[in-house]
């Protein structure tokens, strides 16, 4: 890019920063804190250092975290008057109590009316303070009745006019029975997309169908409507996006922004610090890939599976395979899903999964028979499949580190995901070689900065 053509990139971007409009590009969370405690023993978020970070990823509006006391003060003290002089545009997104268990204590003692009211106050001085979000609204309605929205938005707009509210909603709640039930207590929504009914952060093939049908419904009741994209893996789902996912999604969002069919699109958990991945994120036995096999939903059906599979190609001796292995899931009844083994099409090795200890590594052998007779190379398929049909579950499998025995297989180590196809039965199969790249958190930032900068340069020229 030649330096005038990127000074002018600059000023447009500068523009599109300080102007408040439809056009959203928010950043949620992930702020970043001080790298000491101050006096009071506490670690506060360092103002200067998430500013800047919100404004280098050409964001022009912020959904500010408020998980605590500490959190509001840090807002209304530093935060928001920084915000105001950088022209971000800030949102005061809070938990609901079940996310604030003690010794969390929300300001206000949790009186989210109050909350509006304040809100609305210091938008009185800072008018770059847009309004309100609460996470996880739908999951909490026996707090957030339609009644207690519709006063808690005609409080917050009492102080201030423009005051605006805006609860989170998974797919599962964007529902026209829903909508007509709190569309008076509410300005619009947050569509935070997970691709359900699977639940993860890793496939995004229906998005275009579930932002459709979203944005269908907030326009027949004049709503507005923001995409949120996660950037990070769900809390009891451990398998990280990709940048590619992030762009793809961050790119459709902004595509129907420009259209006019959405108000906004918000970055979730994108981390802003420049540093790598951390190691924790690295899930795999040994090495940096794994096989992964997701099941999630309800109502999952007996005799479906996911699968990853791979050529093999037969050596000499009795055909069996050493393997490591793990299961991650909240409660596994016996009976249900299986780890098997398929040569071919023929069934050679299987193991119920209830008796994996939860999140723990093991080492298995598994013999396999009579499957290679006859065979100079077959497909080896790795497949966790399902017995009976569940209700509500969510359940992922690990394999790791093959050490074959009378045959031979490209990659053993789970570290060459082009070497593995994957395949299922149906949606709430999500089988992949799952590779941990250091480098992933840096590159999904620059890429929401190009992708939120050129669109801001298109909409000014």
């Amino acid at each position: 890019m030649c330096l005038k053509f990127a000074s002018i990139l600059f000023v447009f971007a500068q523009l599109a920063v300080s102007a408040a409009g439809r056009d959203m590009l928010a950043d949620y969370a992930s702020i970043i804190p001080e790298s000491k405690t101050r006096s009071d023993g506490k670690l506060h978020l360092d103002t200067p250092a998430t500013v800047a970070a919100v404004r280098a990823l050409n964001a022009n509006t912020y959904f500010y975290l408020v998980h605590g006391q500490l959190d509001w003060d840090d807002m209304r003290n530093e935060f928001l008057p920084a915000a105001a002089k950088a022209g971000l545009d800030v949102w005061l997104y809070f938990v609901p109590p079940t996310e604030c268990p003690a010794p969390c204590t929300l300001p206000f003692d949790a009186d989210y009316i109050q909350i509006a009211v304040e809100i609305a106050k210091l938008s009185l001085t800072y008018p770059n303070l847009k309004g309100m979000a609460i996470d996880d609204f739908a999951d909490n309605v026996k707090l957030y009745t339609p009644e207690y929205a519709v006063e808690l938005r005609a409080a917050g707009q009492a102080v201030n006019s423009k005051f605006k509210f805006y609860p989170l909603l998974y797919w599962k709640s964007v529902t026209a029975a829903f909508l007509d039930k709190y569309a008076p207590g509410m300005d619009g929504m947050i569509f935070a997309y997970r691709d359900e009914p699977t639940l993860n952060t890793s496939r995004n093939t229906s998005l275009r169908a579930q932002l459709d049908g979203a944005e269908a419904l907030v326009q027949a009741r004049s709503k507005d409507l923001v995409l949120m994209v996660y950037c990070t893996p769900l809390g009891r789902i451990p398998i990280p996006p990709s940048v590619e996912y992030v762009k793809e999604s961050v790119a459709m969002g902004l595509a129907d922004l420009k259209s006019g069919k959405l108000t906004g699109v918000v970055t979730y958990k994108l981390r802003k610090t420049r540093l790598p991945a951390p190691a924790s994120e690295n899930y795999s036995h040994t090495g940096r890939g794994r096989a992964t096999i997701l099941a999630s939903g309800v109502g999952i059906r007996a005799g479906s599976y996911g699968e990853l599979s791979s050529r093999i190609f037969v050596s000499s001796g009795a055909p069996s395979l050493r393997l490591w292995r793990l299961a991650s899931y909240t409660k596994l009844p016996p009976g249900y899903f299986f780890l098997q083994f398929y040569v071919d099409d023929q069934l050679a090795w299987e193991q119920d999964m209830s008796g994996f200890e939860n999140k723990l590594w093991k080492q298995e052998r598994a013999a396999l028979g009579s499957a290679l007779d006859g065979k100079k190379e077959a497909t080896l398929r790795i497949r966790m499949g399902l017995k009976r049909t569940t209700g509500s579950i969510a359940v992922m499998l690990g394999v790791d580190d093959l050490e074959p025995e009378g045959f031979t297989l490209k990659d053993p180590g789970l570290e060459e995901p082009t070497q593995w196809t994957s395949s299922q039965t149906g949606a709430a199969y999500l089988p992949l070689v799952q590779y941990f790249d250091p480098g992933r958190t840096t590159r999904m930032f620059d890429v929401v900065k190009e992708l939120y900068g050129s669109y801001q340069l298109r909409r000014n020229l």
